[in-house]
Order: C-alpha cells, then sequence, then structure tokens
C-alpha cells in the first residue's frame, strides 16, 4: 500500500510542467495545509530547503492537488515530509483562513507567491518519531513563547505560535 501511495504522490505532484507551473504561481493564489504539532508547549517546524523561506524554520506543509481533498492532503504531509503513515485527520483542527504572501518562489526568485493557507493543529501526548524528508535540512519541536518572541521566525510563525499559545489560555 505505501508503494502504491508514494507512486501516487510522484505522479500527481508532478501533472504540471514547469513552465505551466510557472505560469499557474505568477497568475494566481496557491492553496495550502500547513500542519502544527504540538506537544509540551512545543510546535514542530523543519528547516527548508526550498523557497520561499529557504533556510528558515517552518511548518510542514504543502499546496493541495488538483482533485486532492483536505483531508488526503494532510495525511499526504504527514507521511512524505514526517514519516507518519497513520494519522487521524480527525484530531486536527483548522486554525483558520490565512495569507501567506512570498517575494519569491520555488520556481523563481522573481515571482512571487502567494498561499492561501488552511493551517490545521495537533495536540500531541508524546512526540512521534519522525523522519526527515527532502524538503527539510532537519525537525525540531521550538517552545511556542520563543517562537513568538524571537526574531529568528518567519512572521507567520509568529502568528500560528500567537495563535496556539492564545487557544491554549481558552481552554485552560
Amino acid at each position: 500500500m505505501y508503494l502504491i501511495y508514494r507512486l501516487e504522490i510522484l505522479i500527481t505532484t508532478h501533472m504540471l510542467d514547469t513552465q505551466t507551473f510557472t505560469t499557474v504561481i505568477h497568475s494566481t493564489p496557491l492553496v495550502s495545509i500547513d500542519l502544527c504539532l504540538v506537544c509540551d508547549d512545543q510546535l514542530l517546524l523543519g528547516k527548508r530547503r526550498n523557497e520561499p523561506l529557504k533556510e528558515q524554520w517552518f511548518t510542514p506543509g504543502s499546496r493541495i492537488l488538483k482533485n486532492e481533498s483536505w483531508q488526503r492532503c494532510l495525511s499526504r504531509v504527514a507521511l512524505s515530509e514526517l514519516g507518519l503513515n497513520v494519522i487521524d485527520v480527525g484530531q486536527f483542527t483548522l486554525m483558520g483562513i490565512w495569507d501567506h504572501f512570498y517575494d519569491n518562489s520555488v520556481i523563481d526568485e522573481t515571482i512571487s507567491t502567494h498561499y492561501v493557507n488552511l493551517p490545521h493543529y495537533c495536540e500531541l501526548k508524546e512526540k512521534p518519531k519522525l523522519i526527515v524528508d527532502d524538503q527539510h535540512y532537519n525537525l525540531v519541536w521550538f517552545d511556542l513563547e520563543e517562537i513568538t518572541i524571537s526574531n529568528g521566525f518567519s512572521e507567520y510563525m509568529h502568528n500560528y505560535s500567537t495563535w496556539l499559545i492564545s487557544r491554549k489560555v481558552k481552554n485552560d
């Protein structure tokens, strides 16, 4: 089953040739999902290998592919970027709809990227065993407070951590 699913991922992610994908990025927003995994007041972040935000810490995530449900995308990201092959998407909560704007893209430094992002979070009881993929150099758990106050994280990570902290305060 895993090999069939991995093949499905390869086929669907390569449906657009580079020129067509460049036109899409240049012309339209991309719809994406971020996974905000929280455990012991820490958020899992990966150091990105690709633009936008290359070399920065960010949540695992991906654009939603054509004919892919958001649930399938969430499962695909968990498997392909973290090695988590069994997750319950029902345990994830939508954090809202967020715009992310970047001056560059994975294709070209001069083409801006706009994501309409649907971040989902899940509170974990224990930290799972993770596998680092080819999208990240490393995966690290960071204190939510540190992300909120440190200049070492993007504004989008500041926003996520602030939202997650405020949710925790409301639920306590």
